[in-house]
């Protein structure tokens, strides 16, 4: 099967999953849920919590794609943590799609920070300013997280789709 027809079995599969309200409620609880938390690390670091700070230090248009990256990736998480429920449901194993998603997660959360205050994360591990040796500053991280989202919605996707029929 070629990858074109693969992928949109695969979203056929997720738009199913998620047609059903149980499902797409978590989706969205646990979309607002890490958009609020990677909101928070993004402006957690700044003085006094502030956005117009963190607009000022690291600049419009850093702050902006970052936004924008988070929101994504809190999307795409959403709707990984709710396939992921289906596929339990199913009393399946989770298996190599369940911790590549994990992975893409954790590695998008790493990139959210303001580059010169330290990344809320990497400050954790003890290397606060690690953003700032980075050629784009943690976007790269971001932009890394979302692409092993995908990769892990898409084979999850594909898994249910091999093992059993949505019902819409």
């Amino acid at each position: 099967m070629n990858l074109k027809k693969e992928i949109n079995k695969s979203w056929e599969t997720i738009t199913g999953i998620l047609s059903n309200r149980k499902y797409f409620f978590i989706a969205l609880g646990t979309f607002v849920i890490i958009f609020s938390l990677l909101y928070y690390f993004m402006v957690a670091t700044v003085a006094k919590n502030s956005l117009k700070t963190a607009l000022m230090m690291s600049g419009v248009n850093y702050v902006y794609a970052t936004f924008l990256l988070i929101l994504i990736l809190s999307f795409l998480f959403g709707i990984y943590f709710s396939i992921v429920l289906f596929k339990f449901s199913l009393s399946m194993s989770m298996g190599k799609q369940g911790f590549a998603g994990s992975i893409g997660s954790l590695v998008g959360a790493f990139g959210v920070g303001c580059p010169t205050c330290g990344a809320f994360l990497f400050s954790l591990i003890g290397a606060p300013l690690a953003l700032m040796y980075l050629p784009f500053k943690g976007i790269e991280l971001q932009i890394l997280g979302i692409l092993i989202l995908l990769l892990s919605i898409h084979f999850i996707g594909k898994s249910i789709n091999s093992q059993c029929l949505i019902k819409r």
